[in-house]
């Protein structure tokens, strides 16, 4: 039997290393979009539960709308200071 993948020769198993996260940016709709699309395929190939799925992307749906909401006021401090 080979135990070289997992064992490091020693007769003990390794230590992995934790998984990184990795930080999604959101700073725009396209941003939230394409989040929303990579939980959603996720979701399809059956990497992510469903009701996961739907918390996730109800959240990102909150976020863009807030994004809007900020770029908007933004917009008009910036009509109204000219």
């Amino acid at each position: 039997m080979d135990t070289s993948s997992t064992t490091d020769g020693w007769g003990e198993t390794p230590v992995k290393a934790p998984k990184r996260r990795r930080r999604v940016r959101l700073d725009t709709i396209a941003d939230t979009r394409a989040e929303a699309a990579r939980i959603y395929r996720k979701a399809v190939n059956g990497e992510v539960k469903i009701e996961d799925m739907s918390r996730l992307i109800n959240a990102l749906s909150v976020i863009g709308r807030m994004t809007i909401d900020s770029d908007l006021e933004a917009r008009l401090e910036a009509l109204e200071a000219g």
